[in-house]
């Protein structure tokens, strides 16, 4: 192995520079490590939203691709789908749901590029709210009739194509969740209309055609809030814990763990899983991160704190990373639950949002709120810089700096796009 020695000058500006930079980056003697550029594959963009346009950069070459110019509506979410080619916009406001077409389509064994633009598909329907995706169906629960809208991934890119809406019957406006199980059936979010108040007490099952199937297994709890999905598995959280529901029709309760419990901010209201992943973490305001395992009915904590500001799952499920309010980042494993890594890492402040219901219910749909200022690859982990023109890639398992982008413009947020090949 070729090495590498350093003179004493040289050696002692080497420890110098390590000890003032604040990004940790170790110093290699030995062979020079791969490049970050040569690391991230060459199809994950970072779509970055700006001065109403949105901008695909490819990352690992710092390439601006495209520019798309067009109406952003303020207060509008984004969530990329589970292929990596699209966003969402959820426009709650406005009563919409567009879709974004970042270009970047993967054919498994390589990947094509075609022009960024909005889609002409435009979904109108009373208060989209709460996203939910699993093996290319994503679907939003509209909360101001309890209907459901279903997205297929795949249908986007054809011309004819227009989501379906289900509404039901013996159902009303209420802030609830829903999603697709691989068996083709939706598990969704029923209220009791006998109890007041904007959440949910249920969880039916809903068939592909949208008819109901009235049995909710027995489960009624004070209230439902959040929901996450892997295809096998799907979880509500709940006043009185976790609500969990399989592709063989069963709805189970896992009762909460000591500590949690139904007084605000104490229990699980808002949940993530992952199609890779068998476990599901879910956040209670005050008390920080659970992992939920569905196989075994186990609940236990990995975080103990009340100062979660995001959390999220790497684009392959393999890691799961929280960010909490002294910006501070921990990575743990994806599959285990353990933690793996943790640092501190300047970041842009994320906005406060602007309180319109109860304050019980903006603070669970806060903590739903997708992170503006971080995001996920495989391998990688993106942070805006507070100066907003910098971007921080973090090696993901180790949370060790190893590159930064310089931005020709201050941007707002940025979302994840494209996908990783192995090899690319």
């Amino acid at each position: 192995m070729k090495r590498k020695f350093l003179t004493l000058p040289t050696l002692l500006l080497a420890v110098a520079f390590m000890t003032s930079c604040d990004d940790n980056a170790d110093i290699i003697i030995d062979d020079e490590p791969t490049k970050f550029s040569d690391r991230e594959s060459e199809w994950v963009r970072l779509s970055l939203i700006e001065n109403g346009k949105i901008v695909i950069m490819q990352p690992n070459t710092g390439e601006m691709h495209a520019t798309v110019e067009g109406p952003l509506v303020d207060g509008a979410r984004y969530y990329t789908s589970n292929s990596g080619r699209y966003l969402t916009s959820i426009e709650r406001d406005e009563n919409t749901l567009r879709f974004f077409d970042s270009g970047i389509k993967n054919l498994e064994d390589r990947g094509q590029v075609s022009a960024a633009k909005w889609l002409d598909v435009r979904v109108e329907a009373p208060l989209p709210t709460h996203y939910a995706s699993s093996e290319g169906h994503i679907v939003i629960f509209n909360d101001g009739d309890g209907s459901i809208t279903h997205i297929d991934e795949a249908q986007l890119d054809v011309p004819s194509y227009r989501p379906r809406i289900f509404a039901f019957e013996n159902t009303v406006a209420h802030h609830g969740a829903g999603f697709r199980l691989r068996n083709g059936k939706f598990a969704v979010t029923f209220k009791n209309n006998d109890e007041p108040g904007g959440i949910p007490q249920m969880v039916k099952f809903v068939d592909a055609n949208g008819i109901v199937i009235d049995d909710n297994g027995g489960v009624e709890v004070a209230g439902i809030h959040g929901d996450a999905v892997n295809g096998k598995y799907g979880v509500f959280g709940s006043t009185d814990g976790v609500i969990v529901v399989d592709d063989q029709g069963n709805i189970n309760l896992i009762e909460n763990v000591e500590g949690l419990k139904a007084e605000s901010g104490n229990w699980l209201g808002t949940l993530k899983g992952h199609d890779n992943s068998d476990l599901f973490f879910g956040r209670a305001r005050k008390l920080g991160v659970f992992k939920i395992n569905p196989i075994t009915k186990t609940i236990n904590n990995v975080y103990a704190g009340g100062d979660v500001l995001a959390d999220m799952f790497s684009s392959d499920g393999k890691y799961y990373v929280v960010h909490t309010a002294d910006n501070k980042v921990r990575t743990f494993d994806g599959i285990t639950g353990s933690e793996l890594a943790s640092r501190t890492v300047e970041m842009a402040e994320i906005p406060e949002l602007p309180q319109e219901n109860s304050r019980v219910l903006d603070n669970l749909m806060a903590m739903e709120e997708p992170s503006p200022v971080l995001v996920c690859s495989e391998d990688f982990l993106y942070v805006l810089a507070p100066n907003r023109t910098q971007i921080k890639v973090l090696e993901i398992k180790s949370l060790t700096h190893v590159h930064t982008i310089e931005l020709p413009s201050a941007v707002e947020s940025m979302m994840k796009n494209g996908f990783s090949l192995k090899g690319n």
